[in-house]
Parts: C-alpha cells; sequence; structure tokens
C-alpha cells in the first residue's frame, strides 16, 4: 500500500466521487434536457459534498462516522468529516457495477449474521478491509435493535462508539430526555477529537434544514398533481441529498431546482416517462442496488411512485433563535421523528393511519411494500396495512421480500416481473 492510500482515511469517499463524476458527465453529454433531471442535479451536488469531506479529510479533519438517524448538521458543531454509514453502503450498491457484495461477503467471513442490515454491512466491510480510518463514531439506540446491534462492531477496530439512547414513546418528557443525550453525546464527541462544541456555528447550519423543509412541502403538495410531474429516481437522489449534503447550501440548491422543473411540469399537466396510468406509494424503502428501476416504472409501465419512506415524512423545522435547552428539545423532537425513525421507534398505529390518510390525499391506486430482510422490527407490519387499505381505501398492495442494497437475495427480473404481473391486475 502506498503512502498516499495509506493516508487516505475515506477511500470509498474517493469511490463515490469518481462514479458521481462520471454519472454526471454521461448524463450532460448523451441525453437531452428533461431526461432524468433529478440524476442531473443531484449528481452535481452530492457530488460537490463528497469532493468537500475528501479535501477536508486530506487536510486531516477527523473522520466522524453516523447513523442516518443522527442528523448530519449537528455534528457541524465541530470541524470534522460526517460519514453516513447507511447512506455511504447504499450510494455505492447503486453506484459500482457490482454493488458492494464483496464488503457484506467480508462481514460474513468475519461472522457477522447475514440476514442483519446491509446498509451497515457494507460500510462495516470497508473498515474490516482499512478503507475506512473513523476517528469516532456516533449513533442512536434506534431505529431498529438489528442497527444497534450491528454497530459494537466498529469497537473491534478501536474506534469509540457513542450511543445516544432514544426512548420508544414519543411523549414530551421523551423529547426532554433524548435532548440531554444529545447535547451529552457531542459534548463526549469533542471529548474524543479534542475539539469544543460550537452551537452558533451548529444551528447556522440548522437554518439551511429549515429553508429546506419549506420546499420539500412544496414538492409535496405538489405530487397531489395528476399526473404527479416528479420523476421517480427523485426519491432515491433526495435521499442521497440528505445523507450526503443535510445543513449545507447544496441541498437546498438541489431542491429549488428540482422544484422549479416540477412546477414547469405540473403547469404542462406533464408526467415524466409515459403517461401516468398508476400512482404508488412505497411506504418503506426504494431499491438501492439498481435504480434503473426507477424508469422501467416510469417508462415501460408508466407507474408513479409518489413517494417512499424518506420522502414524505418530515418532522416541524427547529427553532433555532431559542435558547440551547430548547434548541436541543426541538433538535430530539426533529430526530425522533424523522423517517424510519418515527415509524420504527413508535407503535404502529400512527403509521397504518398516516399510511391511509396518505392514500386518499395523493389519490393513490396501490401500495408496493419492500419488506427488507435487515428491518424486522417491521416484519409484523404488512399485513396489518394491507387489510387496511383494502377496507380504507379500497386499494391493493404488493409485498416483495428482498434485501434493499444486495440483489442476490431477490434479483431485479423477478422483482420487475412481480411489478408487471401486479400492473396488470390494476389497468
Amino acid at each position: 500500500m502506498n503512502s498516499n492510500i495509506a493516508n487516505n482515511k475515506i477511500i470509498p469517499y474517493e469511490m463515490v466521487l469518481k462514479s458521481i463524476r462520471s454519472t454526471g458527465e454521461l448524463v450532460e453529454r448523451i441525453l437531452p434536457n428533461g431526461e432524468l433531471d433529478a440524476l442531473r442535479i443531484g449528481s452535481k451536488y452530492i457530488g460537490n459534498a463528497v469532493r468537500d469531506a475528501v479535501e477536508k479529510a486530506k487536510e486531516g479533519w477527523p473522520i466522524i462516522g453516523h447513523h442516518f438517524a443522527f442528523q448530519r448538521e449537528y455534528l457541524y458543531c465541530f470541524d470534522c468529516v460526517p460519514v453516513c454509514v447507511e447512506g455511504t453502503s447504499y450510494l455505492l450498491s447503486a453506484l459500482l457495477p457490482d454493488g458492494i457484495e464483496r464488503y457484506y461477503d467480508l462481514m460474513a467471513n468475519w461472522g457477522h449474521p447475514f440476514h442483519t442490515c446491509s446498509s451497515q454491512k457494507g460500510v462495516m466491510g470497508m473498515t474490516l478491509d482499512n478503507l475506512f480510518q473513523f476517528d469516532a463514531i456516533i449513533t442512536p439506540t434506534a431505529p431498529c435493535d438489528n442497527t444497534y446491534a450491528s454497530y459494537p462492531f466498529f469497537e473491534s477496530k478501536n474506534i469509540p462508539l457513542i450511543l445516544p439512547d432514544l426512548p420508544f414513546l414519543h411523549e414530551e418528557k421523551s423529547y426532554k430526555y433524548y435532548a440531554e443525550q444529545i447535547k451529552l453525546s457531542l459534548e463526549r464527541l469533542g471529548e474524543i477529537i479534542g475539539q469544543k462544541p460550537d452551537y452558533e456555528r451548529m444551528r447556522n447550519h440548522i437554518k439551511y434544514e429549515n429553508e429546506t423543509y419549506k420546499v420539500q412541502m412544496e414538492l409535496l403538495e405538489l405530487r397531489k398533481a395528476t399526473p404527479c410531474p416528479v420523476e421517480n429516481l427523485f426519491n432515491a437522489i433526495s435521499a442521497g441529498i440528505a445523507v450526503f449534503a443535510s445543513g449545507t447550501q447544496d441541498k437546498l440548491k438541489f431542491y429549488q431546482e428540482y422544484l422549479e422543473i416540477a412546477k414547469k411540469r405540473y403547469k404542462r399537466k406533464q408526467s415524466y416517462g409515459i403517461d401516468e396510468k398508476i400512482r404508488s406509494i412505497w411506504p418503506y424503502m426504494l431499491i438501492f442496488f439498481d435504480l434503473s428501476l426507477c424508469e422501467f416504472l416510469d417508462r415501460e409501465l408508466g407507474m408513479t411512485i409518489l413517494f417512499d419512506i424518506f420522502n414524505y415524512n418530515f418532522s416541524e423545522p427547529v427553532d433555532v433563535s431559542s435558547d440551547l435547552d430548547s434548541l436541543f428539545y426541538d433538535m430530539a423532537r426533529r430526530g425522533m421523528n424523522m423517517p424510519m425513525m418515527k415509524e420504527s421507534t413508535d407503535f404502529y398505529y400512527s403509521f397504518i393511519e398516516n399510511c391511509v390518510n396518505m392514500a386518499k390525499d395523493y389519490s393513490a391506486d396501490c401500495y408496493v411494500f419492500t419488506s427488507h430482510v435487515g428491518c424486522k422490527q417491521f416484519g409484523s407490519v404488512p399485513q396489518i396495512l394491507r387489510e387496511a387499505l383494502r377496507e380504507e381505501c379500497g386499494i391493493p398492495m404488493l409485498m416483495i421480500d428482498l434485501d434493499v442494497g444486495d440483489k442476490r437475495f431477490t434479483s431485479m427480473k423477478i422483482i420487475k416481473d412481480k411489478l408487471s404481473i401486479f400492473a396488470k391486475t390494476l389497468l
């Protein structure tokens, strides 16, 4: 191993940067305007965020791994490079020709159970292979036991692990408790990396998220239109933007630029791809190992994905004008109500109620539930949701058992066949 590689603490980010740059160039050079707009804009801003991280890592800034449930913008109280474990795993599974199966297998050979979540296993395998060299990792004790049981692996590599405790109930006392946990965790992280938290700087990064929230709400409202003016691929790209660029101008600009595109389609009553025939909601995750599925649905089946779990559930903005105690309370409330956190740390009643209401509000024709092998906390929910949608809305739900980050569990051919047959029953 040469000295440049030995001193590179985030080699997978170099892989992301190279892949996202190539993707952006292909889109710009080959496709006409109006095609893959979400990818065109997203590759630019994800690329900006990753490039910035690589440069700061080379300057010696500490590398802080974090679960997506611990908001990236909170870590900007330090001079550090935040690396989202789950986001890195799944973006590389989408960008690389063979995904990151090699790193899943490394963890399996190491002794980690195959049925745990691939969103952690990818970066765990990369760390085992010394491609990541974290200075510390921070993750809440949620959204699931499967996640929480995987993170202690990093301690085997002598990486300090900080675990803010996240309560189950969504009540005022819970938000107060988790607010204290966030603050204590940031202070502990500061001790490890030798920095004092700058909470005023953190406020400024949270302001970007508050501004982005307004644009997200406007986009959600546009999706009620028939046809939906937002392409399916947007859902996947926006998830990438969230984990690589939250708390920055890049995320805000991405949403602002895409909103203008969606508005133009809305005014023309124009859908993306072929004419919209089926309006679907995916209440859980998209399939990350092959994002071409989004184009297949848009162009072959005329099936719109109105949104998935990372694109419909947004908590209220954080009040950045208040004192520190109130600030952290709002941060805790927002964190506990982020996508997947809300659904996985609360009883399922609210999730079922939200899904029924969304089906009505967005004129959905069906639901598609991706039952991810790693999400055992959700194993009993699909059947209850299917019955509720049938009884309350009169619409069906397709369930697909898979691993959203590993194509070897359920192949894309099987997934497309299931969706094609399901679509025929709706037309």
